[in-house]
């Protein structure tokens, strides 16, 4: 069932076993054993990859469910501890994860949380350094001892009053809001100016989200947030940038060779969950 699941989501064999830690050829013997105990196809087969049919798609569905209920038998049959140390970005929280948290509260009355917050390279050297077991990233540096499990993509807009002039300008003229000096969309601001052949050193930080919005909304300087926060977060006019750097990689991590714990397992699925939803 692993195997099928993450041949759907990752939309290849070849990727899907770099995934699992498993064989090209173990994957695919796999995939047409399930095929033949259920007696049809349940993919296309494509030049660059596979992608679920119609029957594919409801066995997906279901193999979710029976995958996340064995995850939850394992942690309640264990000895474990039910235990969760993880680091999170100082941007934002990964889609979905305080409902996930919530609802791991309610199974688990003795649950014990540790988190770290940080920039990813903080995190990955927290993880690396067994002080924390697993993280959520934005970005990644490419640690050798680390495994990262892709899970979503995140557009950055730029918002603020005059967003509609010339880029340059913004980024001369304007105040530049960020969250922290650690955040991620710093990073961005950074590379944004070093194209535009620019220097600032002058970032305003503003922790408080609202706090920050309102300013920008304002007229009193720009900052960069998810598009997919834009609704939420009541704002109707932003600037799309096509720039590479403001398209970002999510990824779960953890150190190679980890045992990932039923209840870790739980919390990514839901995380993951939600962006296939």
């Amino acid at each position: 069932m692993r195997a099928f699941i993450t041949v759907a989501e990752l939309g290849s064999i070849s990727s899907a076993a770099q995934e699992l830690h498993q064989l090209q050829s173990n994957m695919t013997a796999k995939i047409k054993k399930i095929e033949s105990d259920f007696g049809t196809e349940l993919f296309y087969r494509k030049p660059r990859g596979m992608e679920l049919n119609e029957e594919g798609k409801r066995l997906y569905t279901q193999f979710k469910k029976i995958v996340l209920l064995w995850e939850e038998t394992r942690s309640m049959m264990s000895r474990e501890n039910p235990l969760l140390r993880i680091g999170l970005m100082v941007s934002k929280n990964p889609p979905n994860f305080n409902h996930a948290m919530g609802l791991l509260y309610e199974k688990y009355g003795n649950l014990q949380v540790t988190i770290r917050t940080g920039n990813t390279q903080k995190i990955e050297h927290e993880i690396v350094s067994g002080m924390i077991d697993l993280g959520f990233l934005v970005g990644k540096t490419d640690v050798k001892a680390l495994h990262y499990k892709k899970y979503g993509t995140e557009r950055l807009v730029l918002i603020g009053k005059h967003v509609d002039k010339p880029l340059d300008m913004i980024l001369k003229s304007e105040n530049l809001i960020i969250s922290s000096s650690q955040c991620y969309y710093k990073k961005v601001f950074d590379q944004l100016l070093e194209d535009c052949q620019m220097e600032r050193a002058d970032y305003v930080e503003i922790a408080a989200l609202e706090s920050l919005v309102s300013m920008c909304q304002l007229g009193m300087g720009v900052s960069l947030i998810p598009e997919s926060d834009t609704a939420a977060l009541g704002i109707r006019e932003y600037r799309v940038i096509d720039h590479l750097s403001c398209e970002l990689e999510k990824f779960i991590c953890y150190r190679k060779n980890y045992a990932i714990t039923g209840i870790e397992q739980q919390l990514m699925n839901m995380i993951v969950n939600s962006i296939s939803a």
